[in-house]
């Protein structure tokens, strides 16, 4: 998506924003997030990952609830985009959709089902991000304002509006 209009630029602020937002419920660690991108992309959230430790192998519903929470998360940029743009769809050639899907085959035993979990994860998504929109709203409204904003610069901004029903 192109930031170059307004609409263009707030668009990419609320798509980064649901991101951000649910990496935050999920307990990742933001390091960044801007909406002033390359040629590639037009915004980012990074955060930092973590490998599990060999000697503290995960279970299986581990590894899976792990795999679910990064989907949401990778989902929930998408999701937000479309309740502001009212706009109900998937971008197919979208890279979040393209991880979003190599994510759900590690869940689902059939590609067949790998469509109705992404159709359900986003409809949970929409539900947790109604829950937290004014988090959304705020950090969207930050990035259009600065284009750029720290890891504890986010945390600041969302701690105290986020669920306290996801946290």
């Amino acid at each position: 998506m192109s930031t170059t209009t307004r609409e263009g630029q707030r668009l990419t602020a609320f798509h980064e924003a649901g991101h951000a937002v649910m990496a935050e419920l999920c307990g990742q660690h933001i390091t960044k997030v801007e909406i002033e991108g390359d040629s590639e992309h037009s915004g980012s959230v990074q955060s930092l990952r973590f490998e599990p430790d060999p000697a503290e192998a995960l279970s299986a519903e581990e590894q899976a609830a792990s795999v679910e929470a990064r989907l949401k998360c990778v989902l929930a940029g998408t999701v937000a985009e479309n309740m502001v743009s009212g706009v109900d769809r998937w971008d197919e050639s979208s890279e979040d959709l393209d991880l979003a899907v190599r994510l759900a085959m590690r869940l689902v035993d059939d590609c067949e089902d790998v469509l109705p979990l992404l159709e359900d994860v986003r409809e949970e998504l929409r539900r947790e991000l109604e829950e937290n929109w004014g988090a959304v709203e705020a950090l969207a409204d930050e990035l259009l304002a600065r284009t750029s904003l720290d890891g504890a610069e986010v945390r600041k901004l969302l701690t105290p509006l986020l669920s306290t029903d996801f946290r």
